[in-house]
């Protein structure tokens, strides 16, 4: 316990007074009539005892009623955060934290976390000395929103621009730049930190822990969260995207509210319209998950959304999507010679006798010295005798924009490949070639990656599995996928990627002297999945996180076209493309939801932010887990309540005692009146005489 004012403590020098008072009672001597012996045997030993202790018992209680008197003048108080003599703050440094990510606009009745923190900030300032030097920051993005002395209208102003965002916090990047300035000098530091605190500190902010020694910490910790249901992932099962293709979406969803859910309908919208529901129950702080399927219901962007009803975290009730749903690709046919050509265009047009789904070019090249893959979606390659160095640099460029390559290889596999192909593309190194004679080998259907084939409609697909007679064996990379191998365990078909394209690479030809593929019902679905798989683009409607940078792939002939990008807020951005990449790149992306991207006034495509997976509502950190980290007497925690302005001012500067005095102090004196008070018998004895 501590003193505000400890130089009225000198008064309790007053006790003094009726000591002395006491002790000269004793010391008079009463002059008393004598009277008759029969009063003088009245007179009990009782009696004298119970009048010494009265005197006693009254000298006790004056001198506890003038202790108490002088302790309520002396402002008594509880020992606080900031030693009690800290009365003269000038040279005192006050920084707040206001965390304003995607999980402080949580909302506790009218208001969310950030604007209670925002009201706190304000009713707290007064609290300290109008010299402090205060600073305040807001996490998302990182900044300084006021700095200098208290100023209310300049405070509220300054207040008033910390705006809720759908952005991942910075807390802890912010109280390492803010609380490290070097500029920052006064002897006194103390920092408020208004957060839900959901993450734990990163490495950063722990490696300069030590430069915080002489902060004091003040934590306010929002009340807990009561409803909220949130969509924690959809991803597609099935990779083909086209129309009549069935779309089977695996999503899960979590109530992390304390409250059980009931009849809450979750909605997949298609463009819009609502294509899926299902209903259910959920306990608090479990998840569940549910399989939607739906047609898409026309060609070109399909833009989509799984929907929960309101509560009080908005910003993962919506899950957003964007893909593009296929009625065209053209495919390029590239090989050695006719009969090549017109094996590879014979099976292609059994996908599609008409021509309207699959748009046909072919070209005899042997040797490819260069690749026009300009308006090409897919490219198949068979059996390729060269490859120059500029066909390498058209081919990588190809799959960087988010092109697909179906690859057959050859004989001719001697000098074919450069340094650069190997090490930019990443094609398997060829060992060698495993010729007929050798063996005929078996082929099945690798099981570590089997998508590709699950949706092909034949009987009985292991029937349909090809001989190989002739193959090249390969040395594959640690990120390539194998959909087929050999009894051997050497690969037939492989999958890799390059940038937002995919390669699928068979190590043997569609020809009869190398494998019996040609005549097997398989042949003609497993070569329409890989077309679509391998010429869907899908690096322009990708989805990125809230705040991440959006690349979009634009063909050359556009690159002078206007541009524009429209926030799902309806906000416009004119944005120039990048030339020398053949794209443009999009930073703004602060808003969740779906961007809209416009060449010319018309629509060019379209992708989904995210909210990051950090800001779903989990565990939050508790007051244990920062005194570890920063220390017991380094911090204080707070929760939030209707009085933490009062609660905060007693956590600094501990609680005020006087009241407590004050009621000891009245009590004590109707104490003392009672006990002084003369007796009955004292009075009719005094009568009587």
């Amino acid at each position: 316990m501590t003193f505000l004012s400890p130089s009225m403590l000198w008064l309790l020098a007053a006790i003094s007074i009726p000591i002395l008072i006491h002790i000269l009672s004793l010391m008079r001597v009463n002059k008393v009539e004598f009277s008759s012996i029969r009063f003088i045997k009245e007179l009990k030993t009782s009696s004298i005892r119970k009048v010494r202790i009265q005197k006693l018992l009254l000298l006790l209680l004056r001198i506890l009623i003038i202790t108490c008197l002088v302790m309520m003048i002396a402002q008594p108080v509880t020992k606080g955060f900031m030693p009690g003599w800290l009365s003269a703050e000038q040279d005192s440094r006050l920084i707040f934290i206001i965390d304003n990510s995607a999980s402080m606009s949580v909302k506790v009745g009218e208001k969310s976390f950030l604007d209670q923190s925002k009201s706190i900030t304000m009713t707290l300032i007064p609290q300290f000395s109008a010299e402090t030097n205060i600073t305040i920051f807001q996490t998302c993005p990182p900044k300084i929103v006021y700095s200098g002395l208290q100023n209310g209208f300049s405070l509220r102003s300054a207040l008033k621009s910390i705006k809720p965002t759908a952005s991942y916090d910075n807390l802890w990047a912010s109280l390492r730049k803010g609380l490290t300035d070097k500029a920052i000098a006064e002897p006194i530091k103390e920092c408020v930190i208004l957060s839900d605190m959901m993450h734990p500190p990163d490495s950063s902010f722990l490696k300069d822990i030590n430069k915080l020694k002489h902060w004091k910490f003040y934590f306010i910790e929002p009340s807990s969260v009561k409803s909220n249901m949130g969509v924690l992932d959809a991803s597609l099962v099935n990779r083909t995207k086209t129309l009549g293709q069935l779309l089977k979406l695996d999503t899960r969803v979590k109530n992390s509210g304390i409250e059980t859910k009931t009849n809450v309908p979750l909605e997949l919208l298609f463009n819009n319209q609502r294509v899926g529901q299902v209903v259910t129950q959920f306990e608090p702080q479990k998840e569940k998950e549910f399989l939607f399927q739906a047609y898409p219901p026309e060609p070109g962007i399909l833009e989509g959304a799984l929907t929960l009803p309101s509560d009080d975290y908005e910003f993962d009730n919506k899950w957003y999507l964007s893909m593009p749903i296929m009625d065209e690709i053209r495919c390029a046919i590239i090989a050695s010679d006719s009969k090549e050509i017109s094996m590879i265009e014979t099976i292609l047009k059994s996908i599609d006798p008409e021509n309207k789904f699959l748009k046909i070019d072919t070209r005899i090249q042997p040797n490819l010295s260069r690749l026009f893959l300009e308006d090409v979606d897919v490219v198949i390659i068979h059996n390729p005798m060269g490859i120059s160095k500029e066909s390498i640099k058209d081919l990588d460029k190809f799959l960087l924009e988010g092109g697909g390559v179906i690859w057959f290889q050859g004989d001719y596999i001697d000098g074919q490949y450069d340094s650069e192909l190997f090490s930019k593309i990443g094609f398997p190194k060829i060992d060698m070639l495993v010729k007929s004679g050798q063996g005929m080998f078996s082929t099945n259907i690798s099981s570590e990656s089997s998508d590709v084939l699950q949706e092909i409609r034949v009987r009985d697909i292991s029937k349909e599995m090809p001989e190989v007679f002739k193959y090249a064996k390969t040395y594959i990379g640690p990120k390539t996928k194998i959909h087929l191998k050999l009894n051997n365990n050497d690969p037939l078909l492989m999958e890799f990627g390059r940038g937002s394209g995919s390669i699928f690479y068979f190590s043997s030809l569609l020809d009869l002297r190398w494998n019996d593929l040609p005549m097997r019902g398989i042949v003609v679905p497993l070569l329409f999945r890989l077309i679509i798989l391998s010429g869907t683009d899908e690096i322009n409607t990708s989805a990125v996180l809230v705040d991440e940078s959006k690349w979009i792939s634009i063909e050359e002939s556009k690159l002078r076209n206007k541009w524009e990008v429209v926030s799902p807020s309806g906000l416009k951005e004119m944005i120039v493309p990048e030339y020398d990449k053949e794209g443009i790149l999009f930073e703004n992306t602060r808003e969740l939801g779906i961007y809209q991207v416009y060449s010319n006034g018309e629509k060019f495509t379209s992708f989904p932010t995210r909210l990051h997976y950090k800001e779903y509502l989990s565990g939050r950190m508790q007051k244990e887990d920062m005194e570890a980290i920063l220390g017991i007497e380094n911090m204080r925690w707070i929760k939030y309540k209707s009085d933490v302005t009062k609660i905060f001012s007693e956590t600094r500067h501990g609680k005020s005692l006087w009241k407590f005095f004050l009621i000891a102090s009245i009590i004590l004196l109707i104490a003392e009146t009672i006990i002084g008070r003369p007796t009955n018998s004292f009075i009719n004895n005094n009568s009587n005489d």
